[in-house]
This record gives C-alpha cells, sequence and structure tokens, in this order.
C-alpha cells in the first residue's frame, strides 16, 4: 500500500517537472542568437556525468589571506597667524613704514601619517607667502606654496631615509623646522628671517630655505624624562632657490649637522653646508661657493628660557675671480615665564645681520621685548613685540615698529 502511495505521488512530480524543463530548454534555444551565415553550428555533445566540469568554469575557493596590508594612518594639522604691525616712517626712505596694517604670517595646512611602522610622510601648504617682484617694493602679493612633502623611510630603530622637500637642521633655530607654534617672539631671529620689506633696507635670510633632495637622519623620538639623546642628518639637495623645481647647475648642496636633544625642550645643534650657485643668463653665467656653518641652542631651567644661534657663510667667486665675501648673523634671547592664572612670558632678544663683508655700512642690530599669552582652551596665543632697530653709518634709518599678533593651532 504505501509502495503504491510513494509511486502515484513520484509521478505526479515528474508529470508536472518535465514540461517545465522542456519549456525552458524550448525558451534558451529561442532566445539564443543565430549562428552567422556560412559559420556551422557547433556539434551538440552529450554531457558525461563520468567527465568533470573544466575547472575555469568553476567557482574559484576564496584565498585565505597569509598577511595583512600595513595600516594607513594620518592626521591633519595647521596654524594661522595674523599680525597688526606699526612701523615709522622714515623722512628719508620712501619705502620704510609706508604700509601699516593686516598682516596674515602664517595660513599652513598639512597632513602627516605613517604607512605601517616603515614609513612616515608629511604634506603642507603654505597660504601666506610674501611674493615681491623686486627687492624694497612696498606692494607684495600673497601666493600658496609647498612647505613640505617628503616621506621617512625607517631602516632601523631610528635611522631613516627621508626623500622629498624638506628643510634641514642646518637652520639655527629648529623652533621653525616644523611648526614653530611656540617660539616666544612675533619673528624668526634676524638671522634666519633677514630683514623684511617696509621694515628697513631689505635681506635675505641666511639658511638655505627648503629645498628638493635626499637625506639619512638618526632622529630620536621626543620622550619625556628620556635624558640627553643624540642625531644627525646628512643631506643632498638642489642648491638653487626653494621655489625652483630644478638645481641651478650640475652639483647638488651638501649638508651635515648633529644635534642633541635635552631634557626638558632644550637642544643643541651645528651644521657645515657647501653650495655651488650658479647666478645671470648665458652667456654671462658664474659660479659662486658657498661654504656656510650655523650653531644653536636652547635651555629651560624651571621657568628661564635662554637661546642663541649664529650662522656663518664665506662666499667665493671662481667664475669672475672676485674677492672672498663673509657675512653672518646672529642672536641671544632670554623668556622669562611669570604665574599666573594664564601661562604668561617675557622675553628680550638681541639680534645681529651684517649681510657683506665688503660693504662697510650694511650691518643692522635689533633689540626687542615680547610678550606671549597662551589660552590652553582655545588653542590660541597672543603675542606682542615692540623692536628698536639700529642701521650702521649712512643706513641710520627711523624704523622701529610694534607687532601684535594672534596665532590659532588647528
Amino acid at each position: 500500500m504505501h509502495h503504491r502511495v510513494r509511486g502515484a505521488v513520484l509521478g505526479t512530480i515528474a508529470a508536472l517537472v518535465v514540461p517545465c524543463v522542456a519549456a525552458a530548454d524550448d525558451d534558451a534555444k529561442d532566445a539564443a542568437p543565430a549562428p552567422a551565415e556560412g559559420v556551422p553550428e557547433p556539434e551538440q555533445v552529450d554531457a558525461d556525468p563520468a567527465v568533470p566540469v573544466p575547472v575555469s568554469t568553476q567557482v574559484p575557493p576564496a584565498t585565505p589571506l597569509t598577511k595583512s596590508a600595513p595600516a594607513f594612518t594620518w592626521e591633519p594639522f595647521g596654524y594661522l597667524r595674523l599680525q597688526y604691525r606699526v612701523v615709522l616712517n622714515d623722512p628719508n626712505v620712501a619705502f620704510v613704514g609706508r604700509n601699516d596694517g593686516f598682516q596674515l604670517q602664517n595660513a599652513r595646512f598639512g597632513v602627516r601619517g605613517a604607512l605601517g611602522n616603515r614609513i612616515r610622510y608629511r604634506f603642507a601648504l603654505e597660504g601666506a607667502i610674501d611674493d615681491r617682484e623686486e627687492v624694497n617694493v612696498p606692494e607684495g602679493r600673497l601666493r600658496v606654496g609647498a612647505r613640505d612633502a617628503f616621506a621617512d623611510v625607517v631602516l632601523s630603530g631610528d635611522l631613516v631615509v627621508r626623500g622629498g622637500f624638506f628643510k634641514t637642521l642646518f637652520d639655527p633655530d629648529l623652533a621653525d623646522q616644523y611648526e614653530d607654534t611656540d617660539r616666544a617672539f612675533v619673528d624668526r631671529p634676524i638671522e634666519s628671517r633677514g630683514v623684511r620689506a617696509t621694515e628697513g633696507y631689505q635681506e635675505a635670510g641666511l639658511p638655505p630655505g627648503r629645498s628638493i633632495g635626499a637625506a639619512l637622519r638618526l632622529e630620536p623620538p621626543v620622550t619625556p624624562g628620556s635624558g640627553t639623546q643624540i642625531g644627525f642628518e646628512l643631506a643632498l639637495q638642489n642648491g638653487a632657490d626653494q621655489y625652483s623645481s630644478d638645481n641651478d647647475n650640475d652639483t647638488p648642496a651638501a649638508s651635515a649637522s648633529v644635534y642633541a636633544r635635552l631634557p626638558n625642550e632644550g637642544w643643541v645643534v651645528a651644521s657645515a653646508r657647501f653650495n655651488r650657485r650658479t647666478d645671470g643668463e648665458l652667456p654671462f653665467r658664474r659660479d659662486e661657493d658657498d661654504l656656510q656653518g650655523s650653531f644653536g641652542a636652547r635651555i629651560k631651567a624651571g621657568p628661564v628660557g635662554l637661546g642663541a644661534g649664529a650662522i656663518f657663510v664665506r662666499t667665493s667667486f671662481p667664475t669672475t675671480g672676485g674677492p672672498v665675501e663673509n657675512t653672518y648673523g646672529a642672536h641671544a634671547q632670554l623668556t622669562v615665564r611669570i604665574p599666573s592664572t594664564r601661562p604668561l612670558a617675557v622675553g628680550y632678544r638681541f639680534g645681529i645681520l651684517d649681510p657683506s663683508s665688503l660693504i662697510l655700512t650694511d650691518r643692522v642690530i635689533e633689540h626687542a621685548v615680547a610678550a606671549v599669552l597662551s589660552v590652553p582652551a582655545l588653542r590660541m596665543r597672543f603675542q606682542l613685540q615692540v623692536v628698536h632697530a639700529q642701521e650702521q653709518g649712512a643706513r641710520a634709518l627711523n624704523n622701529d615698529r610694534a607687532q601684535l599678533a594672534a596665532e590659532l593651532s588647528l
């Protein structure tokens, strides 16, 4: 009895399924495109259940991940610095002190991060580059330019190879190595920044600035309580202007620096650099060889901070055979933190710049007093700076200045 019922059920299912399968086959044949004229139809071969389906038509098995990809991390950063500057008008020089007002000192934005444990990178743009077509021109233009574009490949421990567009350790003002948002004065030292247009007779700073190249660096991390740490840098870069896309000749600039990172945010650095610069247009191009040395230090002891820096440049002229030119600049400064409900510090800085030993009356001396008030809750600082400038000899100017700045760290 049970066998007859089961047979009847199977027969009914077969009667329903077989016509549907046949209809589906007929529909598929009707939907298939007709073969081209003159091309024989493929031979129909019945599938042999004993022959396995080709591997290419099978779904490939999932491939197990044997090693995870390195993690990519990134972090935005930046800062904005605005100042209001007032420079006394010199009665005899038309371009000194004639453009008082607001100035955008910095509009920095960038990203930094790492790819796993072997690569670190940094990219930053500056949106407040003061671009002037000629020296001592009062009117300038703001433009955007790269400030950092490099990557560090870790060789072993703290030893890395850096490549890209970067600033070497030659500048003794290491506070400007990256963000420079901890300096106690509105301006950088005179040997690093030079004399800006409308503040006096314009002079360029002595450090080489940023350039394209590569460097081998031993860079110990900043670790509180780690004691004194030693690092160095050996760099080859283009010796051209920092905004040039190529070198100015066939000879790269070479620099070597060694530094000690001291406890309590102090440091000492010494550097040497050689660069053969090429100036002028053909057929009047000429080579100028720069041999440079620098030294910088910062020491903090409780509320007192001491800082100093110096740069010396010896320039020879192998093409023209002219006399050797010596240039130097230096500064020393003292800062004191004043106990208060908000972080407040005051300071004094002495700076000197002698642009050329071939000119006897071009020395500039600056006496600067400053105060800085920090507001950590707003990530802001407010700075006041008053500068008394002394130009040498016939260059004497009435160009003392006062500056009030506000800084916001992003």
